[in-house]
């Protein structure tokens, strides 16, 4: 008994610290495994057993793979189709969502979101509408493509390692398709039926063009020579003809309240919240120059050689809560930041302090032949289209071969699908569709160290029986309504949770519960297992997960927009896979 509630008392804490996201969901995961390993409930010889699970190294492998096609361009060879060959902005909305969904069957959702994104963009510049209109859809488009394949998404994966454990078997590469691709067409219905009505056009830092994301939070210094020393803030914003917000005046490293009255004196730097091309006007109207690069002042963004990238931060990025100061680019990268964006609220405070979060969009300046190598990095995805990567169609050609291969070797069960996936991102190093360097940067090793960490605490839920306490407590919560309602229950309480966690760890910890609650209704447990892998992939309702994160500042939303559209299609998705399910997968399977 004692184990179970320490067990407990831990996946309790470590959901907390999740919600609160304080610290990042691999440390908390590390956290909970050492607390339960130091208290004997974790035998201190499997502790890092995870690591070595076949569903962390095919996540790992699937990562690599995904990035090798990414690499050759298969994702743009849709995209040019998409632009040369759909004109009607409604037909374009369909394609771009319908396209979104299929691409995230074979690759990750980051990934062909990344790509379509810039799409979605100049496409809303084109039709001359917000991009909120198409962001929030394709975000959601392509949560649901990952539901159809056993590799579209990590939850798959981890399920099927599950099912092996609790019958011998895993499920196989297309043993989620027939449920997951019933799913996805009927929420893609409903996204392009009521998505019109359901997500509000808002005013986002993307809607004009690709330099004009307002809502920048930078620094300008009154210059020696500026015409407004002595003068006031008041006299500054009347006499200035550009949009722009004075957030604060720093003096002698003390910050003032920029009251209208406040003079100016050189060498103050004001805190200043404008777009690009009201900065500039700014600079050149009032004298004054960029606090941290003045020599970057008469040319301020572009020329031949020096080229403007504007940029979201990644769930996973490097840079998600450090500083400006601290990740210093401009000694690491050679690259300048600008300014940041924040939709969710104003980023305030001097722009070296910013802590940065995902979802910031970035202003960056630098070399433009090092740019787009240094966004890789440091997980940054561009917000401009960039050029088509189509010059050898033979390399989409070679790896989508080597891709198939891999799917038909664990389909046919020839090879598991760790061996099958291993052996396929070998052959894509080889054939230089990745190199060793992106080979290693594709890899998400948050996600794995979650994953590795996870692993051994699911065990002891299954082991102390803390899995079938909480199987008892849904038991007693079904125990009115017929048998079948538990799929639902299940499904419903994995949606709800991974609108605020990880999903690959709403999928860890509900995995032995449904295993449990599946034996102590003497039913097969494939019906539980498929419930909680849809309802872990789905999180419609937050901007918590990876895609909805990536939309929320390019697309202005507010939190409370995505439930708008993402409640629908929670109900939805909850109507029609639990038919679905029950069907495919019957409970006296």
């Amino acid at each position: 008994m004692a184990s179970q509630l320490l067990v407990f008392a831990v996946l309790l804490g470590a959901v907390v610290l999740f919600v609160l996201d304080r610290w990042r969901y691999d440390v908390v995961a590390m956290m909970a495994l050492m607390v339960l390993t130091l208290t004997g409930v974790v035998p201190a010889g499997e502790a890092f057993s995870g690591f070595g699970n076949p569903a962390v190294i095919t996540v790992a492998a699937v990562m690599i793979v995904s990035r090798a096609l990414w690499n050759v361009g298969l994702v743009d060879a849709i995209t040019a189709w998409l632009m040369r060959h759909v004109r009607r902005p409604s037909t374009q909305f369909v394609a771009l969502t319908g396209l979104l969904a299929l691409s995230s069957t074979l690759i990750s959702d980051v990934g062909a979101l990344a790509v379509f994104m810039p799409v979605a963009l100049q496409v809303a510049r084109k039709n001359e509408r917000s991009p909120s209109a198409l962001l929030m859809p394709m975000a959601f488009s392509a949560l649901l493509g990952g539901i159809v394949t056993l590799v579209g998404t990590t939850p798959n994966i981890l399920i099927s390692g599950f099912r092996q454990q609790a019958t011998g078997q895993p499920f196989r590469m297309f043993d989620f398709t027939p449920v997951g691709i019933a799913v996805a067409i009927a929420d893609l219905v409903l996204i392009w039926l009521a998505a019109r009505w359901l997500v509000p056009e808002r005013a986002s830092p993307a809607s004009s063009d690709a330099r004009e994301l307002a809502g920048y939070v930078t620094e300008v210094e009154v210059g020696e020579q500026s015409r407004f020393i002595g003068r006031s803030l008041g006299e500054l914003l009347e006499e200035v003809e550009a949009g722009f917000s004075v957030l604060g005046v720093v003096r002698e490293a003390q910050r003032k309240s920029p009251g209208r009255y406040l003079r100016l004196q050189a060498g103050d730097i004001l805190i200043v919240e404008a777009d690009p091309d009201d900065l500039k006007a700014l600079i050149d109207a009032a004298g004054f120059v960029l606090a941290e690069h003045r020599e970057l002042a008469d040319k301020f963004l572009v020329s031949d050689e020096v080229g403007v990238e504007e940029a979201v931060i990644g769930v996973d990025s490097p840079l998600v809560g450090r500083s400006v100061s601290r990740i210093d680019l401009r000694r690491r990268h050679g690259v300048n930041m600008l300014a940041v964006s924040r939709r969710s609220g104003r980023a305030r405070g001097r722009l070296s302090q910013i802590d940065l979060q995902a979802g910031d969009v970035l202003l960056l300046q630098g070399d433009k032949a090092l740019l787009g190598e240094v966004m890789g990095q440091l997980g940054l995805l561009p917000l401009a289209q960039r050029e088509m990567r189509l010059d050898k169609p033979t390399r989409i050609v070679s790896a989508l071969s080597i891709f198939g291969a891999a799917v038909v070797a664990a389909a046919s069960g020839r090879l598991e699908i760790d061996v099958a996936f291993v052996a396929a991102a070998g052959l894509l190093l080889l054939l230089g569709h990745i190199s060793l360097r992106e080979l290693y940067a594709s890899v998400e090793w948050p996600i794995l160290v979650l994953l590795g960490a996870f692993m051994p605490i699911s065990a002891a839920m299954q082991r102390t029986g803390a899995a079938a306490e909480m199987a008892h407590a849904f038991l007693t919560l079904g125990q009115h309504v017929p048998v079948a309602a538990m799929v639902t229950i299940l499904m419903g309480t994995c949606m709800l949770l991974s609108n605020f966690i990880n999903n690959a760890a709403t999928a860890v910890i509900f995995a032995p519960v449904a295993i449990s609650i599946a034996q102590g209704m003497h039913v097969s447990p494939d019906p539980l297992l498929m419930s909680v892998a849809i309802g872990s992939c789905l999180p419609f309702m937050t901007p918590v997960g990876q895609c909805t994160a990536l939309v929320m500042t390019p697309g202005g939303y507010r939190f409370t927009d995505y439930a708008r559209l993402g409640l629908p299609l929670s109900i939805l998705t909850l109507l029609v896979a639990t038919p679905l399910v029950l069907a495919v997968w019957p409970l006296q399977g």
